[in-house]
């Protein structure tokens, strides 16, 4: 008897409630269960590999998803997955045999400039989740949260106006300085 059959949740019931729990060996074992018997479901692949990240078992990460990867890459499967495991074993993007080398944004240079030619088109602030949003559709991977990126914007005043309602990230919204 599998978690399914056992507890009679719905799949993403029991999937939250393991997640929720923190509870990553059982979850591995529901998401192995259901990479095997559903092995054309890319979404339950990508799951399995990332219960197997979660469970710190970043070799397996990259043994199970790389093959799937090079037969899906065109439809950025397994990204995330792989420089998870990457980074769990203390490597970079850089170490992995990229079939097209995804985006990955960091709290850099690249990132603010990103960040300030969004701003540039908006004539009212926005939040730091709205920026957030626009960098995810614009990359592959971000190394960092919402919260990461509104702390990190927040040290540039000489290009923003910020506007802080209260001390937390998700009241912060930016716009361009004008001169």
């Amino acid at each position: 008897m599998d978690f399914d059959d056992k507890y009679g949740f719905e799949d993403w019931e029991d999937d939250k409630i393991l997640f929720e729990k923190e509870d990553w060996i059982e979850l591995l074992k529901l998401r192995e269960g259901r990479a095997k018997k559903q092995p054309s479901d890319l979404y339950a692949q990508q799951r399995f590999a990332e219960a197997l990240n979660l469970n710190k078992r970043y070799k397996d990460t990259l043994d199970f998803i790389t093959p799937i990867y090079q037969e899906n890459y065109e439809f950025g499967f397994g990204i995330q997955e792989i420089i998870d495991a990457l980074y769990g074993l203390g490597k970079t993007e850089n170490d992995f045999n990229w079939i097209a080398k995804p985006t990955v944004l960091k709290l850099d240079s690249d990132t603010l400039k990103l960040c300030v030619d969004f701003l540039r088109l908006k004539k009212k602030a926005k939040s730091i989740t709205d920026i957030y949003c626009e960098l995810i559709m614009k990359s592959d991977y971000c190394t960092f949260n919402e919260e990461g990126l509104g702390k990190y914007l927040v040290k540039h005043p000489d290009t923003f106006d910020i506007k802080k309602e209260s001390e937390y990230f998700w009241d912060i919204e930016l716009k361009i300085k004008r001169n």
